[in-house]
C-alpha cells in the first residue's frame, strides 16, 4: 500500500484556520447528535463487514449479507482493511488528539472513547467506509452513486460523534483513493474481483 506520510501534508494546528473550519464542523456535528442522523452516526462506528454490507445494501435498495453473499463478504473485508494500510504509519507519526479529548467533551459512544488514543489524522473509520464504497461501485456500477453516498455519509459520521476533523475524514478519503488505485493494479485483486461480479450477478438474477 501506498505511505500516506509520503503525499498527506500535516494536520491543521490549533490557532489556524483549518483547525478554525475543523471547530466549527465539530460544533455543527455535535448539534445533530440528537436526531435521526445523529442515531445513524452512532450505527456507522460499526467495523463490522456485515454492518457495512447492511449499509450499502440499504442504500442501493437490495439486500446484501455475508451468508447470501459470502465471496463479497469477504472481497470486502480484505479489500478495505488493506486499503487502512495506507494510514498505519500515519496515525503513529501525526498522533493528533481527537475532538472529545481536545475539547474534553464526552461522546455518544463513551465505551469507545480512550484519553491516550492519539490517532485522530488520517480517520481510520473514513478509509474503511470510502474504500469500501469505491470496492463496491467496481462490483456493481449500477448502484454507484448509491454506494458513494453511503460511503461518503459514514466518513462525515465521525464528525458528528465526536472522534474526528473534518481534516481527519478529508485526508482519509485521499489515502482511500490512492490505496484503491494500489488494489486495482493488482493481478490477484482483478482475479478475485471477477469472481465477485459473477457471484453478484448470479444473486441478483
Amino acid at each position: 500500500m501506498p505511505d500516506a506520510t509520503k503525499f498527506l501534508p500535516d494536520y491543521p494546528r490549533p490557532g489556524s484556520y483549518l483547525f478554525e473550519n475543523d471547530s466549527l464542523v465539530y460544533e455543527q456535528g455535535k448539534r445533530m447528535r440528537e436526531t435521526p442522523r445523529g442515531a445513524q452516526a452512532v450505527a456507522d462506528t460499526s467495523l463490522y463487514v456485515r454492518y457495512f454490507m447492511q449499509r450499502f445494501g440499504e442504500a442501493a435498495g437490495i439486500s446484501l449479507t455475508p451468508e447470501e453473499y459470502p465471496l463479497l463478504s469477504q472481497f470486502l473485508d480484505d479489500s478495505y482493511t488493506t486499503i487502512r494500510l495506507a494510514i498505519k504509519k500515519a496515525k503513529k507519526v501525526y498522533a493528533r488528539h481527537r475532538p472529545y479529548q481536545y475539547f474534553a467533551e464526552g461522546t455518544p459512544v463513551p465505551s469507545q472513547e480512550e484519553p491516550d488514543d492519539f490517532t485522530s489524522y488520517p480517520s481510520g473509520h473514513t478509509i474503511r467506509a470510502w474504500g469500501a464504497a469505491l470496492v463496491m461501485v467496481a462490483v456493481d456500477p449500477e448502484h454507484q452513486d448509491s454506494y458513494l453516498k453511503a460511503g461518503y455519509e459514514m466518513g462525515q459520521s465521525r464528525t458528528i460523534v465526536g472522534f474526528h476533523y473534518q481534516s481527519d475524514i478529508d485526508a482519509a478519503r485521499l489515502a482511500a483513493g490512492s490505496g484503491f488505485a494500489r488494489l486495482v493494479a493488482d493481478k490477484k485483486w482483478q482475479h478475485d474481483l471477477r469472481k465477485v461480479q459473477k457471484e453478484f450477478k448470479k444473486k441478483q438474477k
